[in-house]
C-alpha cells in the first residue's frame, strides 16, 4: 500500500503513549484483541483519519479529533461486548470521524457488519451514503466497491470482499425502526436524541427502551458506539453508565476545577492532560484553530447559558438541588372555567394523580398532577387579569398571560404567544381574548417604546368591547364594558430574580392551579414550530423548569416572565390563606341563605296573615 506521507508524526500519541500496542500488552485493557497488519494505515486509525481529511482537502486533525480516533481504537473494555459514548460539543465532527471508523473497519475486515441507527432515518442515511461515497472515490478503498450483485442503495451496501449474508456490510435505520433480524459487528448510534424525540419524560423512556434493542442484535465481541449532544438536562445518555458503557467527554472549552468535579472520569484524558500541564486553559477553547474563544462567546450568547452548556460543555448535571428551582409537579392542573372556580383545593402528587394525557416538557420525574381534591362549591373569580410581555419582530415572542384570582388562589386560565410583535393581527387577537376572558386590567410591560403597545392596544380592545356588547345580552353576573389597559416599567433587577422572587413562593406552596389546557397548547404549539433544535425554548414548561438565578440563563423568558407578571398583580390577594377566605366565603355564602330564607318565611307568614284577614271578612259579608 503506497503511503505518501510520514506515519511516524501521526503515530504520536498526545499523552505520549508508544506509538501502536505491542504485541504482549495485555489484551483486556483493549477494545478488541490487537491485529497488527505490518501497515500503519490498517494498524492505527489515526492514520486513516489523516488520509482521509486530506483526500476530502481538510486540514490535517487537530488534538481533539485526533484523540476520539484513539479512543475509538484504545479505550478500556469492561465486558465481552464494548460499549461507548462518545459526546462531543456540536462541530466537534464526531460523526465524520466514526464514519471514517467504519470504513477503517470494513478496510481491515470486510466480512464485518455494521448498523448505524440515528433519531431520524435521514440522518442514517446520510451517514451511509457518505461511506459509500468515499468508498468510490478514495483509492485505498476502491477494492470494496459493491460488485454488480450486491446490494447497493441508499440505506445498506455490501462491500466487494463481502462473503454472502442476509445482513449487508452496512445499513441505516431509524432508532424507531424494527431491527429483529438484523445482526452486527458494529452499531452506531448517531445523534439518536434528538430534540423531537426526547423533550418529555415519556419520549425519553420509549427511546431508552429502543436503545436496549441493540444488545439483542450486537454479535460476541462486537462494539456499540453512541455519539450525541445531550438535548436536555435528563439525557438518555446519563442512564447509558449503568448498562456498562464507558462515557468521554470532550467540551469545547477547557473546563474550570467545578465542571472538572462534575464530569469526573468521564472527562477525556486528553483534555484532563492538558490541563494538568497548563492550568491557565481553563475556560479556553479545546479547538482554537476551528472554535476560537470569540467565535464559542457568540455561540454561548446565542444558546444562552443553559443551552451553551448542554449543546457545547456536555453539562448534563443535576447535583445542585436549587439550580433549579420550579417544578411542573407543583402545579395543580386541572380544566378551568373562565368565570368560576372552585373555593378550596388541596394538591398532591400521587400516582393517581397523574395527568398522563397532559404531555411536560421537563426533567425525567417531573410532571403534571390534578388536585388531590377539590371542594363542590364554585364561585365567580373576584378578579381576572392580564400581563402582556411585548417584543419587537424577531426571535422573542410578545406574550399574553390570563389569570384569575380567587380566596388567595391564583387560576392560570390562558397563554398566547406572537412573532410579529405590534402587527394588527396580535393586537386583535389579543383584544379577542382580553373580551372572551372578561379581563378587567390588562398590564402591559414596557422595556422599550414609552408606551407604545398600551397606546395602540387601547382602541382595539374598546372596540372589540363595543362588539360584545352590541351582540346581545350579557352572561349573569357580567356587567364589564371596557378593560383597562395600564403600562408599567420593569423593576431595575436581573430579571431571573425579579421572575423567581414571585413564583417560587408560589411553587413551593402549591399555590397555583394551572388550566390543562394552557399545559396541552403550550405543547401542541411548541410541537408545530418550524425547526427542531431550539422550538423547546419558547415552551413555558421549558421556561419553567430551566429557569435559575443564572444570568441570561434562558435563551428565551418570555413565556415564564409573562405568568411573574400576571400573579404579581395579585399580590394582595396572594397574602391572604386560601383555607380562611374559602371559610369566609362559605359563611357569607351561608348567611346570604339564611337572610333570603327568612324573608321568605316573613313573606309566607304574610300572606297567611292576610289570607286569614281576607276569610274572616268574607264570613262576616255572609252573615249580612
Amino acid at each position: 500500500m503506497d503511503i505518501t506521507i510520514d506515519p511516524g508524526a501521526l503515530l504520536i500519541d498526545p499523552l505520549k503513549a508508544p506509538p501502536r500496542a505491542k504485541p504482549g500488552l495485555d489484551s483486556t485493557h483493549l477494545s478488541t484483541v490487537p491485529v497488527f497488519f505490518g501497515d500503519p494505515v490498517l494498524d492505527d486509525f489515526r492514520v486513516f483519519l489523516t488520509l482521509l481529511w486530506r483526500h476530502l482537502k481538510l486540514p490535517d486533525p487537530t488534538p481533539l479529533q485526533l484523540d476520539v480516533a484513539w479512543f475509538l481504537q484504545h479505550h478500556p473494555r469492561s465486558s465481552e461486548v464494548d460499549h461507548l459514548v462518545i459526546m462531543a460539543f456540536r462541530g466537534a465532527a464526531k460523526s465524520w470521524i466514526t464514519g471514517a471508523y467504519a470504513l477503517w473497519t470494513l478496510l481491515r475486515d470486510p466480512q464485518k457488519k455494521i448498523l448505524v441507527a440515528s433519531g431520524s432515518v435521514r440522518r442514517s442515511i446520510a451517514f451511509v451514503n457518505w461511506c459509500l461515497n468515499l468508498i468510490g472515490e478514495m483509492p485505498i478503498l476502491q477494492h470494496l466497491r459493491p460488485k454488480h450483485h450486491q446490494r447497493q442503495s441508499s440505506t445498506a451496501f455490501d462491500v466487494g470482499p463481502a462473503r454472502p449474508d442476509q445482513t449487508p456490510s452496512l445499513f441505516a435505520v431509524g432508532i424507531t425502526a424494527q431491527i429483529v433480524g438484523f445482526r452486527g459487528d458494529l452499531i452506531v448510534g448517531d445523534d439518536v436524541e434528538t430534540n423531537t424525540n426526547s423533550m418529555t419524560p415519556d419520549m425519553r423512556e420509549k427511546l431508552a427502551d429502543a436503545i436496549k434493542e441493540f444488545d439483542a442484535i450486537i454479535k460476541p465481541g462486537g462494539q456499540i458506539i453512541f455519539l450525541g449532544t445531550p438535548q436536555t438536562e435528563s439525557s438518555v445518555y446519563n442512564v447509558l453508565p449503568k448498562r456498562g458503557y464507558v462515557i468521554k467527554i470532550w467540551p469545547a472549552r477547557y473546563p474550570n476545577g467545578k465542571q472538572r468535579r462534575m464530569y469526573g472520569d468521564k472527562l477525556a484524558t486528553w483534555v484532563a492532560w492538558a490541563l494538568d500541564q497548563n492550568p491557565r486553559l481553563s475556560g479556553r477553547s479545546t479547538e482554537p484553530t476551528r472554535f476560537s474563544d470569540e467565535d464559542l462567546a457568540a455561540r454561548e450568547l446565542s444558546w444562552g447559558k443553559a443551552g451553551f452548556a448542554l449543546q457545547f460543555m456536555l453539562d448534563t448535571s443535576l447535583s445542585d438541588v436549587d439550580k433549579f428551582p420550579l417544578r411542573i409537579t407543583d402545579l395543580m392542573v386541572m380544566s378551568l372555567d373562565r368565570r368560576t372556580g372552585p373555593d378550596l383545593l388541596s394538591w398532591g402528587s400521587g400516582d393517581h394523580l397523574a395527568l398522563k394525557d397532559v404531555e411536560c416538557i421537563s426533567f425525567d420525574g417531573d410532571r403534571a398532577y390534578r388536585p388531590a381534591s377539590v371542594s363542590e362549591t364554585f364561585s365567580k373569580y373576584q378578579r381576572i387579569c392580564a400581563f402582556i410581555d411585548p417584543s419587537g419582530r424577531g426571535k422573542d415572542e410578545t406574550t399574553l398571560t390570563i389569570s384569575a384570582v380567587l380566596h388567595s388562589t391564583p387560576f392560570v386560565l390562558k397563554q398566547a404567544g406572537w412573532l410579529d410583535g405590534f402587527g394588527p393581527k396580535t393586537l386583535q387577537e389579543i383584544a379577542n381574548l382580553l373580551v372572551q376572558f372578561n379581563v378587567s386590567t390588562c398590564r402591559v410591560e414596557e422595556d422599550f417604546g414609552q408606551g407604545m403597545f398600551a397606546a395602540l392596544l387601547r382602541p382595539v380592545v374598546q372596540e372589540a368591547w363595543k362588539k360584545k356588547n352590541l351582540m346581545g345580552p350579557k352572561l349573569p353576573g357580567e356587567n364589564r364594558t371596557n378593560t383597562e389597559v395600564t403600562s408599567e416599567r420593569a423593576a431595575k433587577q436581573q430579571k431571573e430574580l425579579r421572575i423567581l422572587e414571585v413564583l417560587e413562593p408560589l411553587f413551593q406552596g402549591n399555590r397555583i392551579v394551572m388550566s390543562k389546557e394552557v399545559l396541552a397548547d403550550d405543547y401542541k404549539v411548541t410541537m408545530a414550530r418550524d425547526g427542531t433544535d431550539l422550538r423547546d425554548r419558547y415552551s413555558l414548561m421549558y421556561q419553567i423548569t430551566r429557569l435559575t438565578r443564572e444570568k441570561d440563563c434562558l435563551t428565551h423568558d418570555d413565556r415564564v416572565e409573562g405568568l411573574s407578571g400576571v400573579l404579581s398583580m395579585f399580590q394582595e390577594e396572594l397574602g391572604l390563606m386560601p383555607a380562611r377566605q374559602a371559610e369566609k366565603a362559605e359563611e357569607e355564602r351561608t348567611k346570604a341563605l339564611e337572610k333570603r330564607l327568612y324573608a321568605e318565611e316573613d313573606r309566607i307568614a304574610g300572606l297567611r296573615s292576610l289570607t286569614r284577614t281576607l276569610r274572616k271578612g268574607l264570613r262576616r259579608g255572609g252573615r249580612r
